[in-house]
């Protein structure tokens, strides 16, 4: 959670008024019901009144906010909840989404542009997604689906690349992509592609072996037909090269 009010980043202490935020900037401009707030921070089984418990938070909140310039009525009561009065695109997980959803929509057609906004959407993740206050249902769904457009955005951005000819920004970007979502079979697909484009077959057999190694000993399974097929061209070339190696020794002997 960061919070930015006119270019400073301030800090919210509290992981009730933390988790509340959270959920509020999730539904930015709509609303959450009262009955969700108390699901998410189990207050029902933590507080003897629910009900007054999350008035207090959002009494709490509201302070909060007005302490550090924003509006009284930042935060509206509304029907049997509240919401969060601001706009979607002050929200990096919105802006992250939406900016997505626009660089799908134009690809394959434009890669150059494609890659632009993909990159500017994934330059908002700063560290894992909410982090400090994933602890209700709510907020644990959001940070499942923002990973899941994560790994899309990823994938698209590396087809980007390669549809570019930018072959080492994939060989340089992908290890950090396995390292936060190693199981992803795609992003390693698109590394061996890239690092057979560029004629480095060893490596390339070397980032299958891993792969091999981590599947199993985490799903106990064989890497999928792509990833197999990927490899097998970087075996393959090995094999030719070093048969043309030896009949260019034999003739010079």
């Amino acid at each position: 959670m960061r919070i930015e009010v006119d270019d400073s980043e301030v800090e919210l202490c509290g992981a009730k008024l933390r988790d509340i935020l959270a959920v509020l900037a999730l539904r930015a401009g709509e609303g959450i019901r009262r009955d969700e707030l108390i699901e998410e921070l189990n207050l029902a089984s933590t507080t003897r009144d629910a009900t007054n418990a999350v008035h207090a938070h959002i009494r709490r909140l509201r302070r909060w906010l007005e302490t550090h310039g924003m509006p009284a009525d930042v935060v509206e009561t509304v029907d049997s909840g509240y919401r969060l009065n601001v706009d979607r695109a002050s929200v990096d997980a919105h802006r992250f989404r939406d900016l997505v959803q626009r660089g799908l929509s134009l690809a394959p057609a434009t890669p150059s542009v494609v890659a632009a906004i993909l990159e500017e959407a994934l330059s908002l993740w700063r560290a894992d997604a909410l982090m400090d206050s994933r602890h209700g249902p709510l907020t644990t769904s959001a940070a499942d689906e923002l990973h899941q457009w994560r790994s899309t955005a990823r994938d698209a951005l590396l087809d980007a690349w390669l549809a570019l000819g930018q072959d080492n920004q994939v060989i340089l970007s992908a290890p950090r992509f396995i390292a936060d979502d190693p199981l992803n079979e795609s992003i390693r697909v698109r590394q061996l592609t890239a690092l057979r484009r560029m004629g480095r077959y060893t490596e390339a057999v070397r980032a299958y072996h891993n792969a091999e190694r981590v599947l199993f000993q985490e799903l106990s399974v064989e890497p999928g037909p792509e990833l197999r097929t990927a490899h097998s061209a970087a075996r393959q070339r090995i094999s030719s090269d070093l048969m043309r190696e030896r009949a260019e020794l034999a003739r010079l002997t």
